[in-house]
């Protein structure tokens, strides 16, 4: 007979991430303020539903280079054995300008978003379909962020969603801080190898090591935390130093449709959803082993 982890590791369906991923890029971009982000936002509310999450949404308002902007990040809270917190995220929206496409005439477009965006959603969302038949050992607060992509570093226009998240870890009463996280980027890639990466080991190295040890019980050890070493600013930066939650980061940064009109889902990975939702799946509910 199998053990509940094994059970549940097996339960998770790269077929079914890949669907979701899929169905978010039929939107359009995921731009803030558009009609897509609120569709998006919608569909992300809804399945999270489905799967017997507490929902909630949490609405700010940005205003960058002059325009402002209406954000929302979609939490979800499922209940565990325990109710010590465990954090997994990823970022919903697509950078409204494909500055890195080879073609000077659609540096300005809004991209796709197929790896960068919705492939750690898709993960996310067919991990909390997993949940709810498999009850984690610990509540799980599923947080997907707004605004991760719109502008540029260098005047702040990046992370809206998450350093909203950060300073406002309670809502509607509910208490959102968590012992640990996992942020999930760029995890649908046809060619994954998610990078070792310097805040993660930093920050959460417990978490860091938590990961690696699931993916050597899987047999998926070469695909996490490899080597060289970056320096990667994402999400999970505010994470750790303004909410003082020890995140990790997994992502593939060597995708070389990054921020250009080709990230499109063929360049994405049923088999990659699953090696990465899997791993997430036997590091969390193996975590009171």
């Amino acid at each position: 007979m199998n053990s509940p982890v094994t059970s549940a590791v097996s339960e998770f369906s790269g077929e079914k991430a890949f669907e979701l991923l899929v169905q978010q890029v039929e939107f359009g971009p995921r731009v803030p303020n558009s009609e897509a982000s609120r569709k998006a936002q919608d569909f992300i509310a809804q399945k999270l539903k489905e799967a017997g999450s507490q929902v909630f949404r949490q609405t700010f308002t940005v205003t960058y280079r002059g325009e402002k902007y209406q954000m929302a990040n979609i939490i979800g809270v499922f209940k565990g054995k325990r109710d010590l917190k465990v954090l997994l995220c990823a970022h919903y929206d697509c950078r409204p300008v494909a500055d890195q496409d080879p073609n000077p005439a659609n540096r300005n477009k809004p991209i796709p978003g197929a790896n960068d965006g919705a492939s750690g959603v898709s993960v996310l969302l067919e991990i909390a379909r997993v949940l709810k038949s498999f009850r984690p050992p610990r509540t799980v607060v599923f947080a997907f962020f707004d605004g991760e992509d719109l502008g540029d570093m260098s005047d702040g226009g990046m992370f809206f969603g998450s350093k909203y998240f950060a300073r406002n870890l309670t809502i509607n009463g509910t208490n959102l801080k968590a012992e640990m996280g996992v942020l999930l980027d760029m995890v649908g890639d046809k060619d994954f190898t998610s990078n070792d990466e310097r805040h993660s080991r930093y920050y959460a190295p417990s978490v860091v090591l938590g990961l690696t040890n699931a993916a050597k019980k899987l047999g998926y050890q070469r695909y996490f935390f490899q080597p060289p070493m970056l320096n990667i600013y994402d999400d999970h930066v505010p994470l750790n130093k303004i909410a003082g939650i020890p995140t990790a980061d997994i992502i593939d940064f060597d995708y070389p449709y990054w921020h250009t009109l080709q990230d499109t889902p063929d360049k994405c990975s049923p088999q990659t959803l699953a090696i990465v939702g899997k791993t997430v799946i036997q590091w969390l509910m193996s975590l009171n082993e």
